[in-house]
This record gives structure tokens, sequence and C-alpha cells, in this order.
């Protein structure tokens, strides 16, 4: 009996520590899932103190498409991953401008969520500029 009590206790105890554990790749895979297939409109941005509406404007829009290819309303396309550096959420994204030149992005997750994602990422000035989507 005590050995089938100890035997419990050990399922018990694995079990605990096995569900609460949380992968760099269980987190990318929930954020791929959350944003992948959506146009993603930008709502508004903040830099600094200043923050400038999209509301009610013909909109800037972003799409991720699943097979890890990304397109917007300008008209870029490229290639994007996702991934957890230094346990911060990142979107990596790899795009051509329209003459051809190569740019990467890198944008911080806030948060995301079905219907709501909150980016960051910091301009040339070193000033992070936050961006606010929806998808409708």
């Amino acid at each position: 009996m005590k050995t089938l009590y100890t035997l419990f206790i050990l399922v018990i105890t694995f079990t605990l520590v096995a569900c609460n554990k949380e992968t760099a790749s269980t987190q990318t895979d929930v954020m791929n899932t959350l944003l992948t297939n959506k146009n993603w409109y930008l709502d508004y941005s903040i830099t600094g103190t200043a923050t400038k509406s999209y509301v009610g404007q013909s909109t800037y829009f972003v799409t991720y498409l699943k097979d890890g290819t990304t397109k917007d309303s300008d008209g870029l396309t490229g290639t994007y991953t996702v991934e957890v550096i230094n346990n911060q959420s990142q979107i990596h994204v790899q795009l051509k401008t329209a003459n051809g030149n190569p740019l990467e992005v890198i944008y911080k997750i806030i948060s995301v969520g079905e219907t709501k994602l909150v980016l960051s990422k910091v301009i040339t000035t070193g000033t992070a500029t936050q961006l606010f989507f929806t998808n409708k």
C-alpha cells in the first residue's frame, strides 16, 4: 500500500510539473495560429507621446499567411517568422521594397488575440512605436 501511495504522489508531481511547462515552440505555435490568414488593419499608432489614429480612413493592413509569407496594403511582400528571443515574442519580417531593395523589420509582439494585435518596433531615432491592429 505504501508503494502505491508513493507511486501516486510521483505521478501527481510529474503531471503538475509537465503541465506547467511552456516551451518557446508552443508559444510560437499559438502566436502563429492567432496571426495567420487574417487581414490586420492598423487602427492607431503611438510614438512617444504622439498618437495617430487611422480609424475611418483608407487604412493600412498586413496579412500573415500560413505558408510564412506576408503582404500588406502598400504592396510589400516577403516572408516572416515568429520567434521567442530572451522570453520576448517577435515577428521577423524580410521584405522587398517596390524597387527590389531588401528590408528587415523586427516587431515585438506585445499582445495578440483573435481580433486584436499590438506590436512594437524601434524606429531609427531609437523611439519605440506601438501599432494597434484589429481584424474585421
